[in-house]
């Protein structure tokens, strides 16, 4: 009798077991093993720099392993919303943080923008704390007071020679703005690399911006193409130079 009912059990729980799994596999682990994340609307896809809109969204639930870095959740949907988009964004296609241009590092090519270069021989003055993702405005210095700088310069000394030459420029420059609010893309020093923090000789107590990688030469930033036409007016045909500040 007893073995009997050992025989019962155990067919019982076999048939219990076998009719679990495909439910587990089903319902269960699916729940267990994903996460609700924010998409691309299947047949819908998102260009460079466009807006991102909820009408072009949707939220679905993914495998964990198949999700990327900086996923978007579905709770976070509205960090995303609004923004432009940084790269091509096709159907279905799992929407993460790099995916979104939230700097606006990225040119409207709509808009006729470009990354455009601004180079040492341009420069008049600019501080020496501009890094990537900045926003500078640009005043002009004319050629005559590039002049009254360079005879005052040469016979200051070096310690002097940048309070002068903000002296020199601050009188004149620092009133009207030839361009504002334009992005920095890169900040490049004169071989060529970018400038940034240098985190090894940074203590925690410092401001990030008073050590840096290297003395910036060069500046990548956006422009469209009617505001480069202005700049490159200014500088080639009228010889001025460039007095930058930052935002």
């Amino acid at each position: 009798m007893k073995q009997g009912l050992k025989i019962a059990f155990g067919i019982l729980l076999a048939v219990i077991v076998m009719a679990f799994t495909p439910i587990y596999d089903i319902y269960i682990k699916d729940r267990i093993d994903s996460v609700d994340v924010v998409v691309v609307k299947a047949g819908n896809e998102i260009e460079a720099t466009e807006p991102i809109t909820a009408d072009k969204l949707q939220v679905e639930s993914r495998r964990k392993q198949d999700l990327v870095e900086g996923t978007i959740l579905a709770s976070d949907i509205n960090q995303v919303i609004g923004y432009d988009a940084g790269q091509l964004l096709v159907g279905n296609a799992i929407i993460s943080k790099n995916m979104v241009d939230y700097d606006k590092l990225v040119p409207n090519e709509k808009d006729g923008e470009a990354i455009r270069p601004i180079v040492s021989d341009m420069i008049f003055a600019m501080p020496g704390s501009v890094r990537r993702k900045d926003t500078i405005d640009i005043y002009l210095v004319s050629n005559s007071l590039i002049g009254q700088y360079a005879k005052e310069d040469s016979a200051a000394s070096s310690s002097s020679s940048d309070k002068k030459k903000e002296a020199v420029a601050s009188g004149e420059t620092l009133k009207n703005p030839l361009l504002t609010d334009v992005k920095v893309v890169y900040a490049k020093d004169s071989s060529n690399k970018e400038v940034v923090t240098d985190t090894e000789t940074k203590s925690k107590e410092e401001n990030e911006r008073l050590n840096a990688t290297g003395n910036i030469s060069d500046l990548e930033v956006i422009l469209n193409q009617e505001d480069f036409d202005k700049l490159m007016s200014a500088v080639i045909e009228n010889k001025n130079k460039l007095y930058i500040t930052y935002n």
